[in-house]
């Protein structure tokens, strides 16, 4: 009776160990759990969550802005502004101690010091912009709106100046993201194509499409070392030449539209409007998707950390918007 016990015993392990995933040496548990306190899930559009790093997840939505607190696992309400409890947000980060925050629907740009107190900055159209990305590198802060324009800062927002030429400035498009790789700033920007921006020596932005989808309806960029990584709605394509040309990387996941990508320890990950998840962990030349079942609703945000991989899921229509997560299992 004893060997029996124990041969099923190392069974059951073993087939657990030939489920599990592993990602970047870490072993994922095979049950997403869901955040469910803290916010109305009826009620809520997420737009995207954020990591930061030593203060934890934010996430940012139709009904103002949130924070994570993993001990219970809940959110709780940050009330930037009275006037603006259920203003849309976009983004929050942090840069040199304070948290800055945007509103997409036109109320421009806010800081903090500590999550409480918030004043608003900037004056003129910055003051009033629909604030879509902000971006920070060294002692600078980047600040894009829907206008496409790029605000700079060198005085933790005291001051700005647009750093916007070069840009296309008809059509309708908008700035998805920036992103940096050594001497090199890029951006992406929807119904367009990605431009790139020599930090030292350039005066303009210099425009390229090469080889991106006809559609050019694309989302994030992101980056790995020297390799840049673009969303769009046909998979992920990746450019080696400092966004010159651009080549589909994209096995088993062609024609799917990416709602984000994120790029973290090394790792792609891909999500999509249709509740898939896909990572990546050799340079987007093998895709991988993580078992999910979130009723087909479009995955808003993305957000890896050392205890789990988060996702926010937009609901359609009746259905709710909610925080999942799926842990990193604990070595023993």
């Amino acid at each position: 009776m004893l060997r029996i016990y124990l041969l099923c015993f190392f069974i059951s392990i073993l087939q657990i160990n030939s489920f599990a995933q592993t990602i970047g040496g870490k072993v994922l548990s095979q049950q997403w759990k869901k955040i469910e306190y803290g916010y109305n899930p009826d009620s809520i559009q997420i737009d995207n969550i954020y990591y930061i790093h030593g203060d934890g997840m934010f996430m940012c939505t139709n009904k103002g802005l949130y924070y994570y607190i993993d001990s219970i696992y809940r959110f709780k309400k940050i009330n930037v502004s009275p006037n603006l409890a259920n203003a849309r947000v976009s983004i929050i980060m942090k840069h040199v101690d304070y948290y800055y925050t945007g509103f997409r629907d036109g109320y421009g740009l806010y800081r903090s010091h500590d999550l409480k107190k918030w004043e608003p900055l900037g004056s003129g159209k910055l003051g009033t912009s629909k604030i879509f990305y902000l971006y920070s590198m060294d002692s600078m802060l980047f600040v894009c709106n829907w206008q496409k324009t790029i605000y700079l800062s060198h005085n933790l927002g005291k001051t700005f100046r647009g750093i916007s030429v070069g840009f296309n400035s008809l059509g309708k498009s908008y700035i998805n993201n920036i992103e940096n790789s050594e001497e090199y700033m890029f951006c992406s920007m929807n119904g367009d194509g990605v431009y790139s921006l020599n930090i030292k020596k350039g005066t303009a932005w210099e425009h390229s499409d090469k080889g991106l989808p006809e559609s050019k309806n694309i989302g994030e960029i992101a980056d790995i070392g020297k390799t840049l990584f673009l969303a769009t709605d046909n998979g992920v394509y990746r450019s080696d030449n400092k966004a010159s040309s651009w080549k589909p990387y994209n096995t088993g996941i062609s024609g799917k539209l990416i709602t984000r990508l994120v790029a973290e320890g090394g790792i792609l990950y891909a999500a999509t409007n249709k509740g898939e998840l896909f990572y990546s962990e050799d340079l987007a030349v093998t895709w991988k998707k993580i078992p999910i079942d979130f009723m087909q609703s479009p995955i808003s945000g993305v957000c890896v950390t050392d205890k789990a991989v988060f996702v926010a899921v937009n609901g359609l229509d009746a259905k709710p918007s909610y925080v999942y997560y799926l842990p990193f299992l604990l070595k023993k």
